[in-house]
Order: C-alpha cells, then structure tokens, then sequence
C-alpha cells in the first residue's frame, strides 16, 4: 500500500522549506500545492477505509537501541483527526492570511504546524508524539510572536511558559511509563496492554503527570489563562490552527490517556466534575467578552471541556463522540476566527461594542459568523449536532441526570452568542462603514469549511461506520 502517511509528512517538509526563499507569490502556490495534496491524500486514506474497513501502519527503522521506530498509525480517530487537520490548514492558506504581512513565513508555518499534527495525530508510539508535540509548540509560538497584534510578545510568552511547563509534565508521564513497564517500550499500544503491571501509586503519579499536560493544552480550566491572549493576538491563521488544531493535541492524548491506564476508571467521576466547571466558567467567562476574537476562544475552552466529559464516560458513545467533536470543533471554530479575521480587516476592530450592522457591508461573513456559531452550538445537520448526540448518550449512561448538566452550559452560551450576534452583525439600524472588502479567497475558504461541516453532519457514517457503537 501506497505510504499516504510518511507522504503527507515529506510534502509538508519539503513545502515548508521551498517556501522560505521564494516571494510572497510563490511562496503562497507552494503552500496551496502542499496543503492540497495532503488533503487530497487524507480523503483517498478515508475512502480507502470506508472500502476495506482496515487501518494504515507505516514504520521504518529509527532509534534501535531505545526500541524507537518512525511508526506511524491511523484508525477511525486518527483518521478523523488527520482530515480536520488538512482542511483547516487548507483553509487557512487559502483565505487565512488577511493581514498579509509576512505572507511567506506565515504560509512557512502552516505547513509546520500541520506536518506536527499529522504527526502527533499518527504517532504509534509516545517519543514520535513528544517530537511532534514540541514542534507544534514551536509553530504556534512563532505564529503568535512573530506574526500577532499589538499585545503578541506578552501572549506568546505567557503561551510558551504554560507550553513549556506541559511539555516537562508530558515527558515525566513518558518517562515513567517507559521505565515502569516490563516491556520498557514506547509503543502506544504496547503500553495499552502492559499498563495494568505498573503499581497503582505509579499509576496515579503518571495520570496527573500527562492529564496536567493535555488539559494545558485542550484548555481546561485552571490552567487556560495563556488562552485568551494568544487567541486574540494571534494572526487569523493562527488563531485558526492553535484553536481548531492545537487543541486537539491536548484532547487526542487525554483520549489516549484513559484508554491506556486501567486507574482512570476510578477517577473518571472527578474529570468528568471538572469538565462541568471549566464549562460553565468559559460560557460565563465568555459573556462577559467584548472582543469577538476573545470570545471564540472561551467558546472553544467550553468545547474542550465537553470533549474531556465525554472522554472521562469511558464508553463507546462518549469516547467516540468525543473524536468526533474533536473533527468538528475543529472546523466550527476555524470558521469562527477566519470570519473573525475578516471582520478586523474590514472594520479595524473586533470589539462588539463598536460594531454595528456587520451585515450591510459584509453579508457573507456576517452569515458565515452566524453559521459558525449554531454549528458550535449543535445546529442539526452540523457535525457538532452528531458529536453532542453520542457524548451526552455517553456520559447519561456513565453518570446518570448529572450526565446531561454540561449540556446547559451549550445552551447558555448559544443563547448569548445568539444575541450578540443579532446586535452587532444583523441589526441595521445603525451600521459600521467598512475599509475594505472580503475577496474571492476568503469566500472560497468559508465554502471549504462550511461544506465540510455540513458533509459530516449529514453522512456521519463517513467517519462512525468504521466503529461498532
């Protein structure tokens, strides 16, 4: 079989590297050319599986003395995981780069960040999604340091001190398990079938170890404060790749974490308690924003928070919906802050309370922003309607009444969202004159994402029949 994943990887490298010494021009082609041919092969890899029903190994020799090889896997969540990450990348070179100062470096770094989450996302073993973990921190370093707003320097450095501390978290977690398992192996699924030898002490020690990483990065609270700034400081192609990708960095491993370690099952119950706190603290945190950037990203830290409830069910509805709301999230908040990014080029400003009437001069982005925020909020037909649908049959199933309380806290949130939307963006009563006018890239883009989020919410079973729930 055809090597679509260690392709996917060599494209983007060499699409990273041919793209430095070229002119804006160019160095956008490149990155169109890359970014496609991956999403083209991350379709035939989806079509391949729906056919055959099997899953994708590559491996090749690397470090023979630790027992590392360059292995690189995807199932069902993988592969979910893997068309996400291409089709907002995709999008984000296509119409992303409104600011449109340094165009070349800021294409250089999409094609960096998505080769570190198709990698991360396919790693079989843990020293492959360490190696892919960090270089995706370096990506979104850059993006927000080198190519933010006025405040980029404070939240890129705020982003980098929590980066650092969950990538040492991270790295003890695999340390630990290396050492403590009698196989001595970083294998995901060798570590899958050894971890109920490790001592239940040890057990717990690398269980808040890596559960302290991943929730840095979905983000959860407490430890989401370097979120709002590096959401909003960052370029729109930034924003779009650290909230729909980068997150999910956090949420697969969490994913991995508690179907690897049998002591997950006794803490199960407090996860799924401080996912219901970091909801409803980011749908309140989020009503209390006026600036529309800071406010898509406490909509997406509530997200993240409704994918570790339905991780921490432990069954089948929750932890695939789960992946699903992972793929959807995904393209729901790209769509939310490519809009956003157009709406502070045509306008000067993303603070509400300045903005009237958004409708008049850019009916496309305004409709865009409202699709972008019913899809966030379960729209039927929409992917996150899918997702909602089997978590919360996960986690009812796993804790009873109290399974449905996140729920409440979508529901407040759209409610809100609704209503900022209508005042800023549909009522034309008063409205704000533009300076600009969104083009045919940025439309192209929000076709790609909303025909995206439409086709898995309504053929689902592109992605689920390839799992028995």
């Amino acid at each position: 079989m055809f090597p679509y994943l260690f392709a996917m990887l060599g494209v983007l490298l060499a699409g990273t590297l041919a793209s430095l010494p070229f002119g804006k021009r160019i160095s956008r082609g490149i990155a169109v050319a890359a970014t496609l041919a991956v999403l083209v092969m991350a379709a035939l890899m989806l079509a391949i599986a729906l056919g055959s029903g099997s899953s994708f190994y590559e491996s090749l020799p690397y470090i023979g003395v630790f027992g590392v090889s360059f292995s690189l896997q995807a199932g069902m969540v993988q592969l979910a995981l893997v068309t996400m990450a291409s089709i907002v990348a995709f999008a984000a070179v296509i119409g992303g780069n409104v600011e449109s100062e340094n165009a070349k470096a800021s294409n250089a770094l999409v094609m960096l960040f998505e080769l570190a989450a198709i990698g991360l996302f396919s790693s079989a073993n843990f020293f492959l999604f360490y190696v892919f973990w960090d270089i995706g921190v370096i990506a979104g370093f850059f993006m927000i340091y080198s190519l933010g707003g006025a405040m980029r320097r404070v939240a890129a450095n705020a982003y980098l001190v929590y980066s650092i501390f969950a990538s040492a978290m991270l790295l003890l977690g695999i340390l630990l398990i290396y050492f403590y398992t009698p196989v001595h192996t970083f294998s995901i699924s060798g570590i899958g079938a050894a971890a109920g030898s490790i001592p239940i002490a040890l057990q717990e020690l690398i269980f808040l170890s890596m559960f302290i990483a991943f929730i840095v990065k979905m983000p959860v609270f407490p430890l989401h404060s370097w979120m709002p700034n590096a959401y909003a400081e960052a370029s729109t192609q930034g924003s779009m790749l650290l909230s729909g990708v980068l997150s999910k960095f956090g949420a697969y491993g969490m994913l991995l974490l508690f179907s690897m370690l049998p002591i997950a099952s006794k803490v199960s119950e407090y996860a799924f308690a401080l996912a219901a706190i970091s909801a409803f603290y980011a749908a309140f945190a989020a009503m209390h924003q006026s600036d529309i950037k800071r406010m898509i990203g406490y909509t997406s830290m509530l997200e993240g928070s409704i994918i570790l409830a339905g991780i921490s069910a432990l069954n089948y509805f929750g932890t695939y919906g789960s992946a699903y709301l992972m793929l959807a999230h995904g393209l729901a908040v790209a769509l939310l802050f490519l809009a956003a990014g157009s709406i502070q080029k045509l306008f000067g400003s993303t603070d509400m309370r300045a903005l009237r009437g958004i409708v008049k001069n850019a009916g496309s982005t305004a409709y865009t922003f409202l699709l972008g925020v019913l899809s966030s909020t379960g729209m039927p037909l929409t992917a996150t309607f899918i997702a909602d649908v089997l978590i919360f049959i996960g986690t009812i199933s796993a804790f009873g009444v109290l399974g449905i309380v996140p729920l409440l806290s979508i529901i407040l949130m759209g409610a809100y969202m609704y209503y900022a939307v209508r005042r800023s963006f549909l009522s034309t009563a008063t409205f704000t004159q533009s300076r600009w006018h969104v083009g045919v890239p940025q439309n192209v883009a929000y076709a790609i994402l909303i025909a995206s989020i439409f086709l898995f919410g309504i053929m689902p079973m592109l992605l689920l029949q390839l799992v028995k729930i």
